[in-house]
């Protein structure tokens, strides 16, 4: 099936385009404040003590509850500043949250995530983010191909661009697309380009297939590549991390109630009102226009983590071999639903 989409759809909840705010403190720390950077008027702190929280971010639409919760003072509220630092991927990001330099991760899971977590690096699943609808006219994450490929039946033996390659989130979605025809990642090469390259190395025959995330979905499919899979509803590459240290933090459930109110903001199509829309153009440096032209994932109210997702996650890596642990680990060892659990309910 092909979609075509207006060439100004520009980027979605699955851009990869990053941007962020620069380097903080090393670990977590109790700061002076007269204001709160993004909270409104009503919820502007005066003369408090402001527990400083540093996350580190992938700075996409995707992560929306984030910029909500603080643009309209959610953290604040709780008596938390945010430090945000901007990471190219989740796995960049395990090491520091690990170690205590950053204590939440806002992105992608990977099978190094996984590998990390074999080798008792301290984290912990504490969330979600953005999952899927599983409709292809509502949702920037398309696998694409370029004619004559018309199904993914036809992708034995050819090659995919995933970014993050074979232990990357594209490969987990695409894995998912592979199934469907009873085809593994074992049954193609997974080819580790960035989104930006591969509308390119589509049309020069570089490869077959990719795997991208809005504005590159549109603008490949706009130039003749045809959609052959989305990813499946309910699925999501992404979700919330805690290093060990912050666990223990009264500031960890203040933490995410925060995080959840934003997602709550977001319910039933509000993600799509002026002023969410301001907030999210405005963090992640697009404009309000191009977010109203692109599909929006959704997100759990309370964030929860998904274990069958995770559990699916390991079997597929396992099986190609990106994950080089051979028994696969309980998610009782490594997520925690304890936060989403206990999010008040709005």
């Amino acid at each position: 099936m092909k979609f075509k989409y207006i060439a100004a759809v520009a980027a979605a909840s699955t851009a990869l385009a990053l941007a962020g705010c620069g380097a903080g403190p090393a670990s977590p720390s109790t700061t002076s404040t007269t204001s709160v950077d993004l909270a409104t008027p009503e919820t502007s702190a005066t003369s408090v003590q402001m527990q400083t929280v540093n996350v580190g971010i992938m700075n996409l639409a995707m992560f929306a509850p984030l910029y909500i919760a603080d643009a309209k003072g959610y953290f604040a509220d709780e008596g938390i500043k945010l430090n945000l630092q901007t990471v190219a991927s989740g796995q960049d990001a395990i090491p520091l949250a690990s170690t205590g330099k950053l204590d939440v991760v806002v992105a992608g899971f990977s099978a190094g995530m996984f590998n990390a977590i074999g080798q008792g690096l301290d984290i912990k699943v504490v969330g979600s983010m953005a999952v899927s609808t599983g409709d292809p006219n509502s949702t920037g994450t398309h696998l694409v191909a370029e004619p004559p490929i018309t199904s993914v039946d036809q992708l034995k033996g050819k090659k995919i661009g995933a970014a993050g390659g074979a232990g990357g989130t594209g490969a987990f979605i695409t894995a998912l697309a592979l199934e469907s025809a009873g085809l593994t990642l074992n049954d193609v090469t997974i080819v580790n380009l960035a989104n930006p390259d591969m509308p390119t190395a589509l049309k020069n025959g570089g490869i077959d297939a990719a795997l991208l995330g809005a504005p590159y979905s549109f603008s490949a499919m706009n130039d003749g590549a045809n959609s052959i899979a989305v990813p499946p509803k309910g699925y999501s590459g992404t979700g919330v991390l805690y290093g060990g240290q912050f666990l223990s933090s009264p500031y960890a459930q203040k933490f995410f109630d925060a995080l959840a109110k934003g997602a709550q903001d977001l319910q039933n199509g509000a993600v799509e009102d002026d002023a969410n829309l301001q907030i999210i153009a405005t963090a992640t440096k697009q404009d309000v226009a191009t977010l109203k032209a692109a599909p929006f994932d959704t997100w759990l109210p309370n964030l929860a983590p998904l274990p069958d997702q995770l559990n699916k996650m390991q079997q597929v890596w396992m099986a190609s071999g990106a994950i080089t642990y051979t028994d696969p680990i309980s998610t009782d060892d490594f997520m925690v639903t304890t936060y989403s659990d206990s999010v008040p309910t709005s």
